[in-house]
């Protein structure tokens, strides 16, 4: 049984991110992971490919894992773990719960629409698409709670660079040390 750790971001660096309202928004570079589809944005990234309204905050980072070289997705909790200043979105240290992806998945995802694969992977299903990890290769990470009740979680992959930006921490919010130094790839 894998055990539950906290962890948070590292607070007040800038975050690669971008407010997309609508498709003169989308930065040149990622205009090969993003599209408008209607009110909606279509977002090609490294666990397969999610869905948004017009008006999210998209994270980005550079990536070996897809064509485009860039990973990119959905920032569903920005309003809670980002703060934007004129256009620039900074880190919070908000705290969550995290657990390495395993062969189950932890209790605090009770209730989330998550899927077994045939491949061994699990799939989560989340606000704006589906998020797929393997044991070992990936962290569940709950962010919080959504309005009805269920978790608002995501799988954060060990290869991706914002893997570097987690620090391990108690309860309380004291740093233990980087996640990738405490579980390096």
């Amino acid at each position: 049984m894998n055990k539950t750790i906290h962890i948070h971001k590292i607070a007040g660096q800038k975050k690669d991110a971008v407010r997309i309202n609508n498709a003169t928004d989308i930065p040149e570079f990622l205009r090969r992971n993003i599209s408008v589809g209607g009110s909606t944005l279509v977002l090609v990234c490294v666990e397969g490919t999610e869905y948004a309204p017009l008006g999210s905050v998209i994270g980005y980072e550079e990536s070996s894992s897809t064509d485009t070289k860039y990973n990119v997705w959905c920032i569903g909790n920005a309003a809670t773990n980002l703060v934007e200043i004129d256009g620039v979105f900074y880190k919070k240290a908000t705290v969550f719960e995290a657990q390495l992806v395993g062969e189950e998945f932890p209790e605090f995802l009770d209730g989330a629409n998550i899927r077994r694969n045939a491949d061994g992977s699990w799939t989560i299903k989340t606000d704006w698409g589906e998020s797929t990890g393997f044991p070992g290769k990936a962290y569940w990470v709950r962010y919080g709670t959504k309005p009805d009740g269920t978790p608002d979680a995501n799988i954060l992959t060990k290869t991706e660079k914002s893997y570097r930006d987690y620090v391990v921490c108690d309860e309380a919010g004291q740093d233990i040390g980087l996640l990738c130094e405490v579980d390096p790839e």
